[in-house]
């Protein structure tokens, strides 16, 4: 073989290579589409709308804190949901949301979520 000479397999691998890189980024540019599409989708179904929230404080807050956090915000504990750091709470105060989380809550989701923490909300 010449010096300067290469095979054609190692012709083959150079090309090849190209190929397989844009083949690894077309493939994060889905997963990060569908991770974006997936974080959407999420937000939009636990956001609270309507006058109930699934409000959350702490786990290692004191038992009360809830009720405290619920009362300071304007609304009225609806029910429990078995975990002291949690309950459905209702407000028609329209700010009631930021109001939550001004006050203490941890997390704030949309009441109809309350199922999920196997609750027996109120009709």
């Amino acid at each position: 073989m010449r010096r300067g000479c290469r095979p054609s397999s190692m012709t083959n691998m150079r090309h090849d290579a190209p190929n397989t890189i844009s083949g690894r980024r077309s493939f994060g540019v889905i997963m990060a589409n569908l991770a974006v599409i997936m974080v959407v989708l999420t937000a939009a179904a636990v956001i609270p709308r309507g006058d109930r929230a699934l409000v959350f404080v702490p786990p290692w807050s004191p038992d009360n804190r809830i009720a405290d956090v619920i009362g300071a915000a304007g609304g009225s504990v609806i029910n429990g949901t078995g975990m002291p750091y949690a309950a459905i709470a209702q407000s028609d105060n329209p700010d009631f949301v930021v109001r939550l989380f001004s006050s203490g809550a941890l997390l704030v989701l949309d009441g109809s979520l309350a199922y999920f923490c196997r609750s027996t909300p109120t009709q």
